[in-house]
């Protein structure tokens, strides 16, 4: 697994983590097929399979245009993992990071260099304010 999937891989896991904390704290708050969706996409991930990408769209999709409360609790990462729909629930500024991101990481790919997305991810949000 490259670094990349892994850092998304676990950005989906803690994503994951907040939300069956928030379901403990008060049942009835998330939905059992949206923790299994989880689950299941990080399996997905997780064995390399081609319909990882698809699922991951279709949960944050479902989740933004039908438990939009949620959101908060998703890495914003994700939105832009997953891409397609996802990337309408992200602003310009958000693209632009995470594309700027991305760049670097090639760039460094590029010179055999290892890429720190989790160092990088955290610049992201210390820039913003």
């Amino acid at each position: 697994m490259n670094n990349r999937t892994r850092y998304y891989l676990d950005l989906l896991s803690e994503s994951q983590q907040r939300l069956v904390k928030a379901e403990a704290q008060e049942a009835g708050t998330i939905s059992e097929d949206i923790l299994h969706q989880f689950s299941s996409l990080i399996d997905q991930l997780t064995e390399h399979r081609d319909t990882a990408y698809e699922s991951g769209q279709d949960l944050l999709a479902l989740i933004g245009t039908h438990h939009p409360q949620l959101i908060p609790v998703i890495d914003r990462g994700l939105f832009w993992f997953f891409g397609g729909e996802c990337l309408h629930y992200l602003t310009d500024e958000e693209i632009e990071r995470f594309q700027h991101m991305e760049d670097a990481a090639a760039q460094h790919e590029a010179e055999g260099e290892e890429y720190d997305y989790r160092a990088a991810s955290r610049s992201l949000h210390v820039d913003r304010h």
